[in-house]
């Protein structure tokens, strides 16, 4: 199906299966930021849990007259916030080179795609849980550009953090020993606890932001990439690799519980799987507490984004 006409020489339709090698081609090529660049397509394309879901996530090329794919686009409708119902634009990519207006007739298309869909406001980031980044990294300057010239706003800032696994201290015991002195037990959730830990998540504190959708994903690895504390029900919970893989998050410690070093201690649990399997580098992403982490692990600012939304 065609999203645009020819516009100055480029077709919009949507993706089809045998695009994938081109795209991640394209994704490899220009997001020359990231290491796992080729695979971010299989993950925008893979984490629709549903149908509902599926039908509300789209992914757009870019033809010129050669029929040779040059650009790439991923969007989704996110959820409802008060009056709001915004669209994200996950992912644009365009191949070094391509024809001048790529991106900005793909974001256009993108555009009217998620106005379709009923969203009032487009987000150019992740929506959660299937996040690969929570807005444009400062040095991507030609999508920065891009946002700008089609009428964006820069709301908002957000970082990654990154942790040197070589050289960080993730000896638990001592702590571990402590807490379960005062009847606190820190262990890694188990996939047959799954839906205990997930139906714990919905119904507490976190219950309306995507984290129980993420530790799902975690919790559904082997083994399980979700480490939980308990004191006879759960307290707290960390997860890794719930989008993508080497990266940390979502982590919450009840509010009642906080103070006792609960989080640090499933933080370092989380990050001595991801050098168990021999990575180098643990990244923290769309970090809050930049303080706490920088504290425990010695984390550092990694990535800078700005985050830009509009009215459609």
């Amino acid at each position: 199906m065609l999203f645009n006409d020819i516009l100055t020489g480029v077709t919009i339709r949507t993706a089809v299966p045998a695009d994938l090698p081109s795209i991640q081609r394209i994704c490899a090529k220009a997001l020359d930021l990231e290491p796992d660049a080729a695979g971010l397509p299989s993950i925008l394309q893979a984490r629709c849990p549903d149908s509902a879901t599926a039908q509300q996530r789209f992914c757009l090329v870019a033809l010129p007259e050669d029929g040779w794919i040059t650009g790439v686009c991923y969007g989704s409708l996110g959820r409802h916030i008060g009056d709001r119902h915004d669209g994200h634009v996950d992912l644009i990519a365009v191949e070094p080179g391509a024809r001048p207006g790529t991106g900005k007739e793909l974001l256009a298309a993108a555009e009217g795609r998620l106005a379709a869909l009923g969203a009032t406001g487009v987000v150019l980031g992740g929506n959660p849980p299937v996040h690969l980044w929570p807005g444009i990294d400062v040095r991507y300057r030609a999508m920065t550009c891009l946002a700008e010239r089609a009428g964006y706003e820069r709301r908002a800032e957000a970082v990654d953090m990154a942790v040197d696994l070589a050289s960080a201290e993730l000896d638990t015991r001592h702590d571990e020993s402590r807490l379960a002195a005062e009847g606190i037990e820190v262990r890694r959730a188990s996939r047959s606890e799954a839906s205990a830990v997930v139906t714990w998540l919905r119904e507490g504190p976190w219950g309306k932001s995507a984290w129980p959708d993420e530790a799902a994903a975690a919790l559904a690895r082997e083994p399980a990439g979700c480490h939980v504390a308990s004191r006879v029900g759960y307290v707290g919970f960390a997860c890794h690799g719930a989008v993508r893989r080497g990266w940390f998050g979502p982590m919450g410690t009840l509010d009642t519980e906080r103070g006792r070093g609960i989080g640090a201690v499933l933080l370092k649990r989380s990050l001595a799987d991801l050098r168990a399997a021999g990575l180098r580098t643990a990244r923290i992403g769309w970090v809050g507490p930049v303080e706490f982490y920088a504290a425990t692990v010695d984390a550092r600012v990694e990535r800078v984004y700005g985050r830009y939304w509009r009215n459609l």
